[in-house]
């Protein structure tokens, strides 16, 4: 199962998508949220596992360019959730109060979790995962200075999309006790999905 995910995912990378899109996932909250024993949309451990193998396996491929690799994980993160997505509770916390987004990284919590992370991976693939990470944060930043957005609320969105990404890769990579006790607010500055045009 392992390996097929990390196939569909290469292949998915290989169709292509803008450089801006390939470090924007809104959904990678989702999975933050969903990694606490409390979650209203329970995750099984073997997905999660899944999840983190693939995205071990995806950064120790050295042949992979930043952009391609962004997009394979982002897939990674997709296949994680796609079981649950038309789920009754998940369209249920869509909708509801605890539904939040990531609108600001904590430079310092992030380096924190990187530095754990880094006890179980390769140099390679530290290497490319902070190459990823950096990458999300030049294109987020880019974005923010140059794009005109048509309201607060899409610039939210669009923002919240590069940090929901950069939470959700550094996840698939904490050990299992430590994904389960985090919160997005680990992460940085959180506001409700609404305020990001997230609804149902």
């Amino acid at each position: 199962m392992i390996y097929r995910l990390v196939l569909f995912a290469l292949c998915a990378a290989s169709l292509g998508g803008t450089p801006a899109l390939a470090f924007k996932n809104i959904e990678g909250c989702d999975l933050v949220a969903f990694a606490a024993p409390s979650s209203p949309v329970p995750i099984p451990e073997e997905r999660w596992q899944a999840y983190r193998d693939a995205a071990k396996a995806l950064l120790g491929d050295a042949s992979q360019d930043v952009r391609s690799l962004a997009l394979a994980l982002i897939d990674a993160q997709a296949n994680l959730l796609a079981p649950d997505k038309e789920s009754q509770a998940y369209q249920d916390y869509l909708g509801g109060d605890s539904c939040r987004s990531l609108t600001k990284l904590n430079n310092a919590a992030i380096e924190t979790l990187l530095g754990e992370v880094s006890q179980s991976l390769s140099g390679e693939a530290m290497t490319a995962l902070r190459q990823v990470v950096d990458a999300a944060l030049r294109q987020m930043d880019n974005l923010d200075r140059s794009a005109r957005f048509r309201s607060v609320q899409d610039r939210t969105l669009a923002l919240a999309s590069y940090n929901c990404f950069v939470a959700a890769t550094i996840l698939a990579l904490l050990p299992p006790e430590k994904r389960a006790s985090l919160t997005l607010a680990d992460f940085g500055d959180t506001a409700p999905c609404k305020d990001a045009g997230r609804t149902g």
